[in-house]
């Protein structure tokens, strides 16, 4: 069988505790239940982002507070007896909400949800909103983790991609919050942007290294549309790298990273020994979360929900006492299978049947064993200690392959006479044993 059957339910760790596989699989048992507050506000719009969020002003933050104290009162009876072991501020600009609106955020969210004394607490922030007072009242409230939105240590670059910051203040916030006592730190890097290459990649990396942070993410650029940036590519005004530089960039990454002690453990992100994010676990084992705040999403009790996008439409139906969502879909054994190969297949240690209940994991058998199966034979997946991963050699194409699953999982669930058949992988030409 391509996956181990239901009754395989050892976890099947390593004797060696410190190999890489035997920290992973730590990380992905201490990522049980997260909860997400999405804090919508910047102090400018970068050129690249879609996000939900608007300008720093007081009459907003008093509003966004008030409504957010009224979701956190609706959401909170369906936590009662649960624990959570990671919360996760984003943005928008968590950073850029005062002190003293934090401190509030803080005390609600204290006050309704039973948090775990070890859990995991990052707070995305961007360089140039990093202060003291700050600082404090993250710590007062337990934050533990702090992901550094850099993008680029290049001048120019940091211009186009609308950041306010310049190429030194990344280094300057990493100071400030070690001296706070912060020990784990991330940074958030972009490559693939338009104007982007090797040699200005090469020399960002090296300057993200030499800021000695725990944990690395790097995202290729996605040009949205309604951004200045985005359009501007998809209209054809702004050249992208083509898809072998793109490629090239990221295996660029990846090398260097490794090479200075920085496993990639998901396929754009990269930690030192026992630093994973708990939190992003938590989604990529499509475990629950409670999604708080404009645009923000949840998976609580079978039950996929996303937040009104924009602060007012979130506001207002808080404010009349209505539901903040704007959509809400529950769980069928299909979409419950794809969700967890599709994020599953992007952590470097692959599929694990430990890491779901015994019903889903049978879903998972059910859909993709065949599709596995000659997966396993064409060289797509391997097998790892119990486990299924795509093959380092391929991780570049690792969407495709993730894809080429899904295409053959279809074509059984058709039928054996069904004759549309998914083959391809992409950018990069790979050769398949097909």
């Amino acid at each position: 069988m391509g996956l181990p059957d239901q009754g395989s339910v050892r976890a099947l760790v390593p004797a060696d505790p410190l190999t890489s596989a035997a920290r992973d699989l730590r990380a992905r048992d201490e990522a049980r239940v997260g909860l997400y507050v999405h804090v919508p506000f910047c102090a400018a719009r970068c050129t690249y982002c879609d996000f939900s969020s608007g300008p720093v002003a007081t009459p907003a933050i008093e509003r966004y507070l008030a409504a957010l104290e009224r979701e956190i009162e609706l959401r909170a009876p369906a936590a009662r007896d649960v624990t959570f072991t990671s919360v996760f501020f984003g943005g928008g600009t968590p950073s850029a909400l005062p002190a003293a609106s934090f401190d509030r955020v803080a005390r609600a969210l204290r006050g309704a949800f039973d948090i775990a004394h070890d859990a995991e607490i990052t707070l995305e922030a961007n360089p140039e909103s990093v202060r003291d007072d700050r600082l404090e009242a993250w710590a007062r409230f337990g934050v533990n983790r702090l992901s550094f939105g850099a993008q680029s240590f290049d001048t120019d670059e940091l211009r186009l991609l609308g950041r306010i910051h310049d190429a030194a203040r990344p280094s300057e916030a990493a100071r400030r919050a070690r001296t706070h006592g912060f020990r784990r730190l991330s940074l958030d890097l972009m490559y693939g942007f338009p104007g982007h290459d090797a040699e200005r990649w090469a020399r960002t990396i090296d300057a993200a290294l030499a800021l000695d942070t725990e944990h690395v993410s790097a995202y290729c650029f996605i040009p949205e549309p309604g951004t200045s940036l985005g359009d501007a590519a998809l209209e054809g005004r702004r050249a992208l790298p083509a898809d072998d530089a793109q490629a090239d960039a990221y295996e660029q990454l990846v090398t260097t990273l490794e090479r200075h002690g920085h496993a990639c453990y998901e396929t754009s992100n990269f930690c030192r020994p026992d630093a994973e994010a708990r939190h992003n676990l938590v989604y990529w084992l499509r475990r629950p979360y409670l999604g708080l705040g404009p645009s923000a999403h949840g998976l609580w009790e079978g039950r996929r929900y996303g937040n009104h996008y924009a602060l007012t439409e979130w506001a207002s139906a808080l404010e009349r006492d209505a539901t903040p969502e704007a959509e809400c879909e529950h769980d069928d054994a299909t979409s419950r299978a794809r969700e967890i190969v599709m994020l599953g297949l992007r952590l470097s240690e692959g599929l694990r049947r430990a890491d779901h209940a015994a019903g889903a994991w049978g879903d998972v058998v059910k859909r993709y064993d065949a599709a596995f199966e000659r997966a396993l034979a064409t060289g797509r997946l391997e097998r790892r200690a119990g486990r299924l991963a795509i093959p380092r050699s391929v991780c570049v194409v690792g969407d495709d392959v993730s894809a080429w699953s899904e295409a053959e999982a279809d074509r059984a669930a058709r039928g054996p006479n069904d004759a549309r058949a998914f083959d391809s992988v992409g950018r990069r030409s790979l050769t398949w044993s097909a």
